[in-house]
């Protein structure tokens, strides 16, 4: 039995829906993912072997660091553009 236009119509409309809605949810987490990552995170929650834009305290006055850093396995901080360690404790990271 073949089917009609108006089925055949249907299905392509359905398939249609769904593929602009699960494309609308991939850009719906994206974004989320993008906003949550962009905000400023606890040092302590930094992940490892990522680059960083770091925020430190110095005399009581917050700095953003003007370079990006990496946190090592070995716990320490690396100045990603020189790949050199950096003595410095965090206190904020964002992606």
């Amino acid at each position: 039995m073949s089917k009609t236009g108006i089925e055949k119509f249907r299905e392509h409309l359905v398939s249609d829906v769904a593929r602009a809605i699960q494309q609308t949810d991939r850009a719906v987490h994206a974004a989320l993912e993008h906003h949550h990552l962009s905000r400023w995170h606890p040092a302590s929650t930094a992940p490892y072997n990522q680059d960083l834009e770091l925020r430190v305290s110095k005399d009581g006055t917050i700095t953003t660091m003007p370079f990006p850093c990496r946190r090592t396995n070995k716990d320490e901080w690396i100045n990603v553009d020189l790949g050199v360690p950096v003595q410095i404790q965090p206190i904020e990271w964002r992606a």
